[in-house]
């Protein structure tokens, strides 16, 4: 008999009560909706593979009479009256709202929050949606929604141990996610889970067209067959690029990485082979380049949504944050056409590689880096550090999704995939004959 709604909210919930002093992985927890809403699903029956699963929302997602301060003192008073679709439409499946998840302050990953990462309290959980991948780890929620404008989805999946989808540009409704904490050019909605089948069943739910976000108007995926993503396990006939030796030159002189990362990616790729796959070296040079872009769309954006509000409300930033806002008010419009014009470039060569090179997707580590320790952490510094290989697929909008493929001293190490727009059911299938063939997705961290 499947466990009911109310059983699987209370087994969140304790465990929330044991990880939270340790962890600080939640704002806001509103247990009398959830159990509202638990008891409501227990009365329905069962309706959807979501029905009385608990899940958590990164504070930039607005939950209706709920905080969506998007970790910012400035924005304390701000409290929708509307939950976003995504929210909308997770409740609709059934699933139960626990609560709403840390995030860097308005996801510049400038501050520090108080997230600990589970698999070692003393190291970064990632960010910017570092509750939601910590609180999925420990199992103090069975999924989370965050955002990734830049790798803040795939991030804390790598560095928590589990799975984190951003999907498609224009598959997932943006309608709801603030905008005092968002780049909505290259922002997504994304998913954390623990494994990639929990992944596609949260997507299945919560893509396709909404008129609050003229972007998904546009979408033509049938994300149906992602919940079933996995298959036989086999993938002979796929064609997965790796980069190319100048490729992983250039982005290695960019971010000197850790060997530790590229052994497990080595590990993996032979996983992926001994499955059926054909690993096909490819050459993209310009993915060295892409964090530049990103960081000028992300903070000219950001700082538009900012301009009318800064001098009334400066007080309540954090000083990075308030720094980073008035320079990012002067960014000259030639930096602009200039990102404008490489974000049109790469779109065009990675698309041309794809096609020239038959890929069905390319893998790549998600972060040069393991969880660095935090006494000497200093995000200003080191965010830059870790977006390398996940930030160029903000620009082109390609789905790319992480998944663990190791460990080293005590902490995850994950793999990234990258498929083409609006296929992201065959790249979930892909990466889920990679975990199928593999344990890691079975690792817990003892916490407390």
């Amino acid at each position: 008999m499947p466990e009911s709604a109310v059983a699987r909210l209370e087994a969140a919930l304790a465990r929330l009560e044991e990880t939270e002093p340790f962890i600080g992985a939640y704002v806001d927890v509103d247990r009398d909706g959830a159990f509202a809403a638990a008891q409501r699903a227990d009365d329905a029956g069962s309706g959807s593979p979501l029905t009385g699963r608990p899940f958590g929302v990164k504070e930039v997602i607005s939950v209706a009479g709920l905080p969506a301060a998007g970790g910012s003192a400035a924005f304390s008073d701000h409290v929708p009256t509307r939950d976003a679709a995504v929210v909308d439409r997770l409740r609709r499946a059934g699933a139960v709202l626990v609560g709403t998840h840390v995030s860097h302050e308005l996801t510049c990953g400038l501050d520090e929050p108080p997230t600990r990462n589970p698999w070692a309290p003393d190291s970064y959980p990632g960010g910017s949606s570092a509750g939601g991948g910590a609180s999925v780890s420990v199992g103090s929620a069975a999924f989370a929604l965050g955002t990734d404008a830049a790798g803040s989805v795939r991030i804390p999946a790598a560095m928590t141990g589990v799975v984190g989808l951003k999907p498609t540009a224009g598959l997932v409704s943006a309608g709801g996610v603030v905008r005092h904490a968002t780049a909505p050019s290259i922002d997504n909605v994304g998913i954390l889970a623990r494994t990639v089948r929990d992944v596609s069943a949260v997507l299945e739910v919560i893509a396709g067209p909404d008129p609050a976000d003229a972007a998904t108007l546009w979408q033509t995926s049938d994300v149906g067959a992602a919940v079933s993503a996995g298959g036989s396990g086999s993938l002979d006939g796929r064609r997965l690029g790796i980069v190319g030796d100048s490729t992983r030159a250039a982005l290695d002189a960019r971010t000197p990485p850790e060997r530790v990362v590229w052994s497990a990616f080595d590990a993996a790729c032979e996983v992926l082979a001994q499955l059926g796959a054909t690993l096909v070296p490819v050459e993209l040079p310009a993915l060295a380049t892409a964090p530049d872009a990103v960081f000028t769309f992300f903070a000219s954006e950001l700082a538009a949504a900012h301009r009318r509000l800064l001098e009334d409300r400066a007080a309540g930033y954090h000083p990075r944050v308030l720094e980073m806002l008035v320079g990012a008010l002067s960014i000259p419009s030639s930096q602009v056409t200039e990102a404008v014009a490489f974000r049109r470039s790469l779109r065009h060569e990675v698309a041309e590689t794809f096609a020239a090179a038959e890929l069905t997707m390319l893998t790549t580590p998600t972060t040069p880096r393991v969880a660095m320790p935090l006494a000497t952490f200093d995000p200003a510094t080191e965010l830059g550090t870790l977006i390398p290989y996940t930030c160029p697929f903000n620009l082109t909008g390609q789905p790319a999704v992480s998944l663990p493929c190791g460990f080293t001293g005590g902490v995850p190490i994950g793999l990234q995939m990258v498929g083409l727009p609006f296929d992201d059911a065959a790249l979930l299938s892909v990466a889920a004959a990679f975990e199928q063939a593999t344990t890691w997705h079975t690792y817990r961290p003892e916490v407390p």
